[in-house]
């Protein structure tokens, strides 16, 4: 579970996480700000962890992954909306309103988030339930 969920967090950097009408769809990975550096190391070494069965490293790789990602899935979506509302608010040509309509209707964010998300909960819970066989029931 926590290859497969390294897998999912790692091709899912490079699907589609946003799309404009005026220019091709954006990969979470594709401007390379630090945090999706960040994200795109926490999926290798979530890989590594997996492979050698440490379930405290899946678990902190995966909560990394989940605050990193969470915070750029947040800002994203934050700056769409505000994008939205500025260009609603610029456009006083009532002529042309409902094809403006239609253009913010097509700026969205992309699956691309699907996949990110999936691969981050695989990995947190990979690791814990991989920790939760060896721990012991005194009593």
């Amino acid at each position: 579970m926590g290859m497969l969920g390294a897998a999912l967090l790692f091709v899912g950097m490079f699907l589609p996480v946003f799309s404009m009408p005026t220019i091709d769809d954006i990969t979470y990975f594709q401007n390379g700000r630090f945090d999706r550096i960040i994200v795109l190391s926490a999926s290798v070494f979530a890989m590594y962890f997996a492979f050698a069965r440490n379930s405290k490293g899946l678990v902190a790789t995966g909560a990394m992954s989940l605050v990193f990602a969470g915070y750029s899935f947040i800002d994203m979506y934050l700056q769409v909306r505000d994008m939205k509302a500025s260009i609603r608010t610029e456009s006083v040509d009532y002529e042309f309103e409902g094809s403006i309509e239609t253009i913010l209707n097509t700026i969205e964010l992309q699956w691309g988030w699907y996949v990110i998300a999936a691969g981050v909960l695989l990995i947190l819970l990979a690791g814990f339930m991989s920790d939760a066989p060896n721990k012991k029931i005194s009593g």
